[in-house]
């Protein structure tokens, strides 16, 4: 019996030694490291041609519109927008593209800007303000680009992004990253395009993944994070082990001792 507690010690033991990583691989901007496998900043690696997709306008987008022109300030028209409970809502203060594919200005009147790009759409809008204002310098920006992020996540939840692309790798790092436990070789993708939820999955640990085009998030994406099997292993399996070889040793220990 002493024995085989010895050898189930042992046994816990070097499972806990195995876990332990040495602090030279984890302390950073060393003097002298003597790791293997480090990697040389001067020298490129590879290379991957990236598929960035190009955003077209849509009908509910909201856009954030700010004009500056040499035109006097008491001839502005385009002064800044709604105020709510004291504060500057962002949407409620954009431009929505109707179902037609227009916004409406005040005195410009409607402007198409549906199929568009951001920038063929800046371009319009200047255009169409030129008659009205001296030397425009438009600003525009995407207000309801949205994505979701649940699972494996520091924090979960649907985030919104001024950009007007984003990729897969940001949209994570603005939920704070992936936990321990997070599946990196199986991400899925969940995409609703013309009444239809798309799913989609692909992996971080390889690295062509930077090449694909759904590495590019589209509104309204949902990345899904799943766990990896040894966070039920860790949760619920060891956990029972650990308490079971707990009690185990302990009446052992107990016994032995009542007997001597």
């Amino acid at each position: 019996m002493r024995k085989t507690l010895i050898a189930w010690w042992f046994v816990l033991g070097m499972v806990i030694f195995a876990s332990c990583v040495p602090q030279k691989k984890l302390l950073l901007l060393q003097e002298n490291p003597e790791v293997e496998n480090q990697g040389k900043a001067d020298e490129l690696i590879k290379t991957f041609d990236l598929k960035k997709p190009v955003y077209t306008l849509r009908t509910g987008d909201v856009l954030s519109l700010r004009v500056q022109s040499t035109t006097p300030a008491e001839y502005d028209f385009l002064s800044a927008g709604a105020t709510t409970f004291g504060a500057t809502d962002p949407v409620l203060d954009g431009y929505t593209i109707d179902d037609a594919g227009d916004i409406l200005l005040p005195v410009v009147g409607k402007i198409s800007l549906g199929g568009l790009t951001m920038q063929e759409a800046r371009a319009s809008v200047t255009e169409s303000l030129k008659p009205f204002l001296a030397n425009p310098t438009v600003n525009l920006r995407l207000l309801t680009f949205r994505y979701t992020i649940v699972g494996e996540v520091s924090s979960q939840g649907q985030f919104t992004t001024y950009q007007d692309n984003i990729n897969v790798m940001e949209a994570i790092a603005t939920a704070g990253g992936l936990s321990p436990y997070a599946n990196r070789g199986r991400i899925k993708l969940i995409r609703y395009e013309e009444g239809q939820a798309k799913v989609y999955a692909f992996s971080l640990l390889d690295e062509t993944t930077l090449a694909k085009t759904n590495f590019y998030l589209q509104p309204d994406d949902m990345i899904v994070v799943d766990p990896l099997p040894a966070k039920f292993f860790r949760e619920n399996v060891l956990g029972t082990f650990s308490l079971g070889f707990g009690i185990i040793a302990s009446a052992v220990l107990l016994f032995t001792r009542l007997s001597n």
